[in-house]
């Protein structure tokens, strides 16, 4: 099944037919590869530096690798010397640790580059997945799809590589398991889910997503993906007592303590770094301690001094309550939404449930950094192409315009309070709000397809009819 092309108002179609395609795809191309370089050197250049999150990740990797088991958090810096507790991995599923082992192997300093050699051409490809597949659009709109995504998420896509994290990977698992349903691949979009949720754990929502659909062929096979290459993997590597210790273990830490309601009751992931819905109502509603270091990790001295931005003092118990009925809310407000069937929707209505859908991640995980929202890419495409077919005729283009515009603007003004050693924007939650300010006009306009009011938005439904997914298997 092809992906439709949208359907352009007159004027804009002649304005744009008037272009040069091949200029406009060798300038995209070489503007990505720029960034892909540019973004290659800040990763090597900390892996370099032995800089976290990769050395967290490797680290777990090679623990697997030499001891037949998950990483313990410590490492012994010569012979002789005491033990020196490190951050871990501790919140991913053991199928992580054996992903890594395939870096492990290697010294740290080359495993490092091999990591971000392969980061950048996840990149590459998931931008071509978006700009291809996911959309559909020709190639004189993929400065729109591609490169306006990516340089309108630049501090983000700076932070992944410095981290040297695993969303990047995620995204394109995620990217691909829409694009291979939306092509009829319906298996394998199943497995590319599965995999995405062996992760990160929170592309979960997007199974709900593909539930409600009534895809259950792609549901089934996401969830043989989970258990065979996770419960089931960990089972032959680690054994049936090991693996059910994790997994207990593991349900208690990331079901519980790492909860909304945990880490406010246990004041945990509390920094302004944290931009989760429940840290960000404990900073505003509870006498909570912003300016910390990370938790996870224990070689970090804190030595600053305690900073408070509450504007009335609840008990934690009554702010951790706040923050569950939130993230419930959200959470069925979504359900109700998506609740119809791929068979009963446009093409065009399916993108932008799922980028919303991957924006709602951003918006329901208990701790949500810089880095994680790399995922928004998707629904900055589509709202980019969106208005650059239709123009700024309607509320919705101008409430996506003042959403980007607000994004684009809190990244300047974070790195310079970040320069300063200020970061009171951070922990008042400025980037949550950014994203879920980003998700209003996707929510207008599957509302708009769905009623049929806007001849001009109902136009991008309209040319999607044909290939929307039907059935339920």
């Amino acid at each position: 099944m092809e992906a439709a092309a949208l359907e352009p108002i007159p004027e804009l179609a002649a304005r744009r037919a008037r272009s040069a395609p091949a200029a406009i795809r060798l300038a995209c191309t070489i503007a990505v590869c720029a960034a892909a370089l540019a973004y290659w050197k800040v990763g090597t250049h900390h892996i370099a530096k032995v800089y976290p999150d990769f050395e967290y990740f490797y680290k777990g990797g090679a623990w697997l690798y030499q001891h037949g088991a998950l990483d313990a958090g410590y490492d012994r810096p010569a012979p002789g010397r005491q033990l020196e507790p490190r951050g871990t991995i501790e919140w991913y599923w053991p199928v992580v640790s054996r992903l890594m082992t395939l870096l492990a192997w290697r010294p740290y300093d080359q495993a490092g580059v091999l990591w971000v050699t392969a980061n950048v051409v996840i990149l590459v490809m998931t931008l071509r997945l978006v700009g291809r597949r996911l959309l559909g659009l020709p190639p004189e709109d993929w400065a729109v799809t591609t490169l306006v995504p990516l340089l309108t998420l630049t501090m983000f896509w700076y932070w992944e590589f410095k981290l040297n994290q695993i969303d990047n990977l995620t995204l394109l698992l995620l990217v691909g398991s829409f694009a291979c349903w939306q092509a009829g691949r319906r298996g394998i979009a199943g497995f590319w889910l599965g995999l995405a949720v062996l992760l990160k754990i929170t592309p979960g929502l997007l199974v709900i997503w593909f539930l409600l659909k009534r895809q259950f062929r792609t549901v089934a096979v996401a969830g043989l993906t989970i258990l065979l290459a996770g419960p089931a993997g960990d089972l032959i590597v680690f054994g049936p007592e090991r693996t059910a210790d994790f997994y207990a273990g593991w349900l208690h830490t990331a079901a519980t303590q790492s909860s909304h309601r945990g880490l406010v009751l246990e004041q945990r992931e509390m920094d302004w770094r944290n931009q989760g819905l429940g840290a960000i109502l404990s900073r505003w509603l509870h006498a909570t301690n912003w300016n910390t270091h990370f938790d996870n990790e224990p070689r970090a001295q804190d030595e600053r001094e305690p900073s408070f931005m509450n504007v009335v003092n609840l008990p934690a118990p009554r702010v951790a309550q706040i923050a569950t009925a939130a993230t419930a809310c959200i959470a069925a407000g979504l359900c109700i939404l998506a609740r119809r069937p791929a068979a009963r929707l446009s093409a065009w209505q399916l993108r932008f449930e799922f980028a919303l859908f991957l924006l709602a991640m951003l918006w329901l995980m208990p701790v949500m950094r810089r880095y994680h929202i790399i995922w928004a890419l998707p629904a900055i495409a589509l709202l980019g192409a969106g208005i650059h077919h239709l123009g700024l005729r309607r509320a919705w283009s101008w409430l996506a315009l003042g959403a980007i515009g607000l994004l684009v603007l809190a990244q300047p003004l974070l790195a310079l309070q970040h320069a300063i050693g200020r970061h009171e924007l951070e922990a008042a939650g400025a980037l949550q709000l950014c994203v879920m300010l980003l998700g209003l006009p996707l929510i207008f306009l599957i509302r708009s397809l769905a009623a049929g009011r806007d001849p001009h938005v109902w136009a991008i439904g309209r040319a999607g009819e044909e290939d929307a997914p039907r059935g339920s298997s």
